[in-house]
């Protein structure tokens, strides 16, 4: 994590109450000239910067812990414990479950390799008969394991799936979001948080109303996003914690031999 080194040098004319967040409060220009991406009264522009300081950083690889939970065919199942490791290029992810496997113990993605194929260990006696499977990352099987793909898995692919969502609302006019301040996500790590919540349309992405985003006042990372349908109930909770930057693998964790270890 890296301390902030410079103080906005203007004020924030909103209340500190919650507060709705209009798209063109704060020129891009003036951001531009500051270390801190405060969100202020420009959601876009804040996510911008974020990712901005994520590719500046030149990041590697990293491992993290993923916790998640999620409803999948209108079932909300246990809460997971995954252990990741990340590597940005090519594009590889391997996964282990620490707490609540279903169908997986491990996977693996690396892109451009095993003919695009994820590679799985499976978990009860499908891994005992065979300890490798492949999967289409993309197919019915990963559809029923996870809202989100192997191959979109990832701190700044989590921020630029925001982005990308909030620009697409901005670009329909339908774009609103408020800012609820810093909260502290304990399942973080404890970590204080700038904290957006947007409101989505009806029939707008699989049933989606609401989605809340936690970007970590500390390292400009979204470290938690929260999804809720009708009638407040949670479709997705993802928190990331324990993040290792470049940790230097003791051994290669994107080959198949990593999956049984």
């Amino acid at each position: 994590m890296y301390r902030l080194l410079v103080i906005l040098p203007f004020c924030l004319l909103l209340s500190p109450e919650q507060r709705q967040v209009t798209a063109s409060a704060v020129p891009l220009a003036a951001i531009s000239e500051v270390q801190e991406p405060l969100p202020g009264g420009d959601p876009i522009t804040f996510l911008e910067k974020c990712i901005e300081r994520y590719d500046r950083q030149d990041i590697k690889e990293y491992a993290v812990v993923l916790l998640k939970q999620e409803r999948i065919n209108e079932k909300l199942n246990p809460s997971e414990e995954i252990e990741v490791s990340y590597r940005s290029k090519p594009h590889s992810v391997l996964m282990r479950w620490l707490k609540g496997a279903r169908r997986a113990e491990a996977a693996l993605y690396v892109e451009g390799e095993n003919k695009g194929m994820m590679l799985v260990h499976p978990t009860g006696l499908a891994g005992k008969l065979a300890s490798v499977v492949s999967r289409d990352p993309e197919g019915p099987d990963a559809k029923e394991a996870g809202r989100y793909s192997i191959k979109e898995v990832g701190l700044r692919e989590s921020m630029q799936r925001t982005l990308r969502d909030w620009q697409k609302a901005k670009q329909a006019g339908t774009l609103r979001v408020k800012d609820l301040g810093v909260r502290k996500v304990i399942e973080a790590g404890n970590r204080d948080c700038y904290t957006l919540q947007r409101t989505c349309e009806p029939g707008e992405n699989a049933g989606i109303l609401e989605v809340t985003a936690y970007i970590d006042k500390e390292s400009w990372l979204q470290v938690r996003t929260v999804l809720k349908g009708e009638d407040n109930k949670l479709l997705g909770d993802y928190i990331f914690r324990d993040l290792r930057l470049n940790p230097q693998f003791k051994t290669d964790p994107f080959q198949r031999s990593a999956l049984s270890q």
